[in-house]
């Protein structure tokens, strides 16, 4: 399933999940932490339409977290003139869960991925800092996250490390809170938005198909940004 294509630009598709016989409906919003402000207001929009909203969002402070995302908060200020993440949920007036992790479990997570890996992305991100500072342009940024958001983030061992201890938790997690609402609401014609990464969504999209029935029946395209 394409989550985010690159093209002229990167956009973002909004997917609405449906079960038969139910009212229920999911609507997945895949997001990206570099954007132009009118892609987040085109969310916030959509937004004000739903009557629950499932965001993700570490519970606390998180100093690995908040150094693996170092980078995005760098670019923002270069020269490509994107803005990080930001939706202010609160204003919206709708019900918000997080069911992502605790600052400190995601810390103690962080410290089991073997020591050689998290060398080696720490060594790296300076690199890949310097690089989009001197070199960057949206068109290879939007290669980059369509290729990253779609297939995870990237193939190897060490990647694989991070994806199995941090991101699989994350989905676990997820999708628990997701099939949860299905079982006490499930009967309910109500609109629940999930508001996550769109490397999570693959693994709800197939779960939540596979062990409820809800299949992708509607969608539509946001521009992230363009080139």
């Amino acid at each position: 399933m394409q989550l985010l294509e690159a093209g002229m630009g990167l956009r973002s598709a909004v997917i609405e999940l449906r079960r038969p016989g139910t009212p229920l409906r999911f609507v997945l919003f895949p997001m990206v932490h570099l954007g132009e402000p009118s892609f987040y207001t085109s969310v916030m929009d959509r937004l004000r339409d739903c009557d629950l909203i499932v965001a993700e969002g570490l519970r606390g402070r998180s100093r690995s977290g908040s150094l693996l995302t170092l980078s995005y908060r760098l670019v923002r200020r270069g020269r490509l003139g994107l803005m990080k993440q930001h939706l202010d949920l609160g204003s919206l007036g709708r019900p918000v869960l997080r069911p992502d992790m605790t600052g400190q479990e995601f810390d103690e997570g962080w410290r089991t991925v073997p020591l050689l890996t998290r060398l080696l992305l720490m060594l790296t991100l300076p690199v890949f800092i310097l690089y989009v500072f001197a070199f960057g342009s949206r068109a290879r940024l939007a290669q980059q996250l369509a290729l990253e958001d779609d297939h995870g983030l990237g193939g190897s061992e060490g990647d694989e490390d991070i994806d199995a201890i941090l991101g699989d938790a994350r989905d676990r997690l997820l999708i628990d809170a997701l099939a949860k609402i299905h079982e006490d609401r499930g009967t309910e014609p109500i609109t629940v938005a999930v508001v996550y990464g769109a490397q999570h969504m693959i693994p709800v999209v197939q779960v939540m198909s596979a062990r409820f029935g809800y299949v992708p029946c509607a969608g539509e395209w946001l521009i992230v940004f363009q080139t």
